[in-house]
């Protein structure tokens, strides 16, 4: 096998133009359902499931996912992806993931897929498994598709030659091959050659966007060989290690139990997320009191006992900032009464706000072990502090 990888073209010397405002407060909206889709998930994998249900919840979870960070790529294109994903992922699950995803579609077609994973890559863990997955998504994916017969072979391990390890992906194809005029394209937005869209429609954006998540994620996507009897792609991303513990994160889940009975005040301006907080803090043995903005809340806080405030940031009229200044003023109100921030911001200013006064900062959608930790953390703060005065 010759190596002789083309450099990817950077997308970010592409297009200088700005998404449109419409566009981009539709895409801002959409991670609202898709985070509470996501939370849902997770919601029910609390419960028993069957090995077939739970291979479907992690297939779901995928996909969302991926949807969470396409928008994310779109409204901030300069910025490093957000690695949405499970706590205890590794670069070997993430692997195999995506290539069980495609297992049925390659058998359908009457193809082979196989994958190789090297025992050393055990060791390590991987800084971004959502950009992984993605581009190996776009690798598989565009294998299945240009061929007709064969296999596609992926194979993955770790590689010590630089200053850290690094993650060695590749995907090899007995498809079409590319031929070479066109391998200066291959990594262009909406370049597609002759013989690829006489095989199957596309839109020529598949590996332009891998490459542009490799190249931010540290890494790089390469061609690596190509011809007649088929094609290679090489991707390669950093590693960390050690890899996190597996058990130690399903521990940590575990953890959940119910809390001494509190009641908490959940503070935000779309229904489906407060109800969906309720439903979690139901599931901790919380009670949950519901307000639908900033002004709601203070008229709820004047008249009810609450033990700590689940506060979206981005709302309408008075936003989290206003209504926590509010909060901290209105008179009655425990000065360490717990605040915990909640923000669906595409890049939040995690110190500023809390330098405001938010005891944490949590990212939507709110996994259930998360917020379990930050209620039960804060509230025994707010507890040792109350205790300090008396």
């Amino acid at each position: 096998m010759s190596n002789t990888p083309t450099p990817p073209h950077d997308p970010r010397q592409q297009e200088g133009t700005e998404l449109n405002p419409d566009l981009a407060g539709l895409l801002h909206d959409l991670r609202t359902p898709l985070s509470a889709m996501r939370t849902a998930l997770e919601l029910i994998d609390l419960d028993p499931t069957t090995s077939r249900q739970a291979s479907a919840i992690r297939t779901l979870e995928m996909a969302i996912d991926a949807l969470l960070a396409m928008t994310q790529d779109f409204l901030d294109p300069d910025g490093l992806p957000s690695p949405r994903a499970s706590a205890h992922d590794t670069a070997v699950e993430a692997i195999s993931a995506v290539t069980d995803l495609f297992a049925a579609d390659a058998r359908a077609r009457g193809l082979r897929l196989d994958c190789d994973i090297a025992g050393d890559l055990e060791a390590y863990g991987i800084g971004d498994p959502l950009t992984l997955r993605r581009i190996l998504s776009v690798l598989i994916d565009n294998a299945l598709k240009y061929t007709g017969e064969g296999r596609i072979a992926v194979t993955a391990r770790a590689t010590h030659g630089g200053a850290r390890p690094a993650l060695e992906v590749e995907v090899c194809d007995t498809g079409i091959g590319i031929p070479q005029a066109e391998r200066g394209n291959l990594f262009r937005p909406r370049k597609r050659g002759e013989r690829a869209s006489a095989t199957t429609a596309g839109s020529g954006l598949g590996l332009w966007s891998a490459a542009r998540l490799a190249a931010s994620a540290g890494g790089r996507l390469d061609l690596v060989e190509t011809s007649a009897m088929g094609t290679t792609f090489a991707l390669r991303l950093p590693l960390v290690a050690p890899a996190p513990d597996p058990e130690r994160a399903d521990a940590d889940a575990s953890n959940i139990r119910a809390l001494p009975r509190r009641r908490v005040l959940v503070v935000d301006d779309n229904e489906t997320n407060r109800r969906m907080l309720e439903a979690m803090l139901g599931a901790f043995g919380v009670d949950a009191v519901l307000a639908d903005g900033g002004r709601d809340a203070l008229e709820r806080l004047a008249t009810e006992a609450v033990n700590a405030v689940l506060l979206d940031i981005n709302m309408p009229d008075m936003d989290g900032m206003e209504t926590l200044s509010a909060i901290r003023a209105l008179k009655g109100t425990p000065a360490n009464l717990p605040v915990i921030g909640i923000t669906a911001a595409i890049l939040p200013n995690h110190r500023k706000l809390e330098d405001a006064g938010f005891q944490a900062i949590l990212d939507k959608p709110v996994a259930p072990a998360v917020l379990f930790a930050a209620l039960d953390r804060a509230m025994a703060e707010a507890n040792a502090a109350g205790s300090a005065r008396e």
